[in-house]
């Protein structure tokens, strides 16, 4: 039995009979990676390579997944959950609980039957037009020559090129794919910024065929807009998730090297206008940067009747950047951003922002 399981079950907020499952991810999500490398969800470190003879159906029915499947239904985590086993042995909340509330709607019955997955992600490239303090080069192709020095110590994690730059291996990963696209609820793109690269919009035209109504969910630096992305834009159910950290443009301009804060913020208004308010979601990673003007970021959305997102920064994988863990701030900048942000929960405009401003206070 793992350490402070019985005490993370309390705390999961599904109902009783649903946590017979250890974690929903391999039954409801299938992650895509840019090497090809096939697995539940972004933590899992043991993954399946997609191949010319394990493809995805191999993968999700018979492979690594049905493994993973396997012990989750055995009230047990696999021997790729390390990082979610060690957060629930130091009494952290693992990600499992973000996996619980990714279908919500029948997710036992759905668990318990021979069934596709209702969310796949592309990771689709690490490809990106911006040189974020805070990224690394991973993430952002931008940081080859900052990170050359991760790439050599860790080539096996930063060193890797998307196989989606070959098309012939698009190809045959779409015809494969085609298959998933009438099962699915929800299709998602990351990257590196994923409208900078082709094959993402391949495989939008291939799901608009198929299944036109099946949510798109694209995470961006909202730096991008063209008519390729308009057309996306007009022939998918595209939701958006624009990474801007800060609408203080100072802050801005320190955070997202590369980009033009004007630009951004006429892009933003400019997806409002052909997706709607209620198709976006404005993102922050919560660091020391922006964290005392964080208030204003929720004032944006209510303004613009956006949703909102906050990433809590990490410390692991950003030693050689910035530090900007909120550990670094003063207690007198902690007590202002905290003040600022309980007066918001107090007016009845910011109501469903609640969970995300409540997140940022326990963080702080």
């Amino acid at each position: 039995m793992i350490k402070n399981w019985e005490k993370f079950q309390q705390k999961r907020k599904i109902p009783e009979s649903d946590k017979i499952v250890s974690c929903y991810a391999a039954f409801n999500h299938f992650r895509m990676h840019l090497d090809g490398e096939m697995g539940p969800c972004c933590f899992a470190d043991e993954r399946q390579e997609w191949s010319k003879d394990v493809s995805l159906k191999d993968y999700w029915f018979d492979g690594l997944n049905a493994d993973y499947q396997s012990r989750f239904l055995s009230e047990d985590l696999h021997s790729g959950c390390r990082t979610c086993k060690n957060r629930i042995e130091n009494d952290v909340t693992p990600p499992i609980v973000e996996y619980d509330e990714n279908v919500t709607e029948g997710r036992l019955e759905h668990a318990l039957s021979e069934n596709y997955p209702k969310i796949f992600e592309f990771v689709i490239s690490n490809l990106c037009n911006l040189a974020c303090e805070m990224c690394h080069v991973g993430l952002s192709s931008k940081l080859f020559e900052r990170d050359k020095h991760l790439i050599e110590k860790f080539p096996e994690v930063y060193g890797k090129k998307s196989i989606f730059d070959d098309e012939e291996t698009m190809n045959l990963m779409i015809e494969q794919f085609k298959e998933f696209i009438p099962h699915l609820e929800e299709i998602r793109f990351v990257g590196g910024e994923p409208f900078a690269h082709k094959g993402m919009f391949k495989i939008a035209k291939v799901i608009a065929d198929i299944n036109p109504d099946c949510s798109l969910q694209v995470c961006t630096n909202g730096t991008v807009y063209n008519k390729k992305v308009e057309e996306i834009c007009k022939n998918n159910n595209l939701r958006l998730t624009i990474s801007v950290d800060s609408v203080i443009e100072e802050e801005y301009k320190q955070i997202r090297i590369g980009a033009k804060y004007k630009t951004t913020y006429e892009n933003v208004q400019k997806f409002k206008e052909i997706l709607g308010s209620d198709k976006i979601t404005v993102n922050a990673t919560f660091m020391s940067i922006n964290a005392k003007n964080i208030n204003k970021l929720f004032t944006y959305a209510v303004e613009n009747d956006f949703k909102t997102f906050i990433n809590a920064y990490i410390r692991e994988w950003r030693e050689h950047t910035k530090d900007w863990s909120i550990s670094t701030m003063s207690n007198d900048d902690r007590k202002t951003s905290i003040g600022r942000l309980t007066a918001l929960l107090g007016d009845e405009d910011y109501k469903n922002h609640h969970r995300e401003i409540k997140k940022v206070i326990d963080l702080l």
